[in-house]
């Protein structure tokens, strides 16, 4: 009787050590959590080209020409950049990643004669290859005055939102188009952000980081949102 209680007793101790053995030769197991991985990059570029002007247009010595451009990517546009050779004359950032993303980007070209200038879009820090335009700058054709204009803005990306505010965190009101023409109204103190009016009379706030400002706006009203 002893025996068989031994023996019993044996298989139990036996039968415990592998189960424990078990348990701790698979801490993955225990320890495996589920993760999140980011966005993947599928390996491709961002692909720019340039709208308007056309290569090989005059422009005006001293005159602010305007670059229309168009940029696609699999993921999301997150800037483009003008530069005239190899110096960034004009950055504009995309309000949020963009597949598909347009932009106006401003250059006064100083000096007459030949001008190369190139666009490259990004992906973050996935540039694209660049897209080349080459102007000639002409003389003015004489000497003028323009008076104080008013201040006007010119939308220089898709989709910008029209908001009651100040702020991003201000209720979106509209979406402008690219190139649209907007009456200043007045500006916050910093001049960040400019109060505007629309032909159809609708007015908001936009953010001056996404508008090309024409005319005096440097006197334009200090206004409460």
């Amino acid at each position: 009787m002893l025996r068989y209680a031994a023996l019993s007793l044996a298989r139990l101790t036996l039968c415990a050590a592998a189960l424990a053995c078990n348990l701790l030769s698979a801490p993955e197991a225990a320890t495996a959590f589920p993760t999140t991985a980011p966005p993947a990059d599928d390996g491709s570029r961002p692909q720019v080209a340039i709208e308007a002007p056309l290569s090989g247009a005059q422009v005006v010595a001293g005159e602010q020409l305007i670059v229309r451009v168009r940029a696609v990517d699999s993921i999301g546009i997150t800037r483009a950049e003008l530069r005239e050779g190899e110096r960034v004359v004009a950055i504009q950032p995309a309000p949020e990643p963009s597949r598909e993303f347009q932009a106006l980007l401003p250059y006064t070209p100083r000096q007459t004669g030949a001008l190369a200038l190139s666009v490259v879009a990004y992906r973050r820090a996935v540039a694209s290859a660049p897209a080349v335009l080459t102007l000639q700058v002409v003389a003015p054709a004489g000497a003028t005055q323009r008076a104080a204009q008013v201040c006007t803005a010119l939308v220089n990306v898709n989709t910008l939102n029209l908001r009651g505010g100040d702020s991003t965190g201000a209720q979106i009101v509209a979406k402008l188009a690219l190139g649209e023409r907007l009456s200043v109204l007045g500006r916050n103190s910093s001049a960040t952000w400019y109060r505007v009016q629309r032909a159809n009379g609708q007015s908001g706030w936009v953010s001056a980081q996404y508008i090309i400002s024409e005319g005096d706006c440097a006197n334009a009203p200090i206004v409460q949102p």
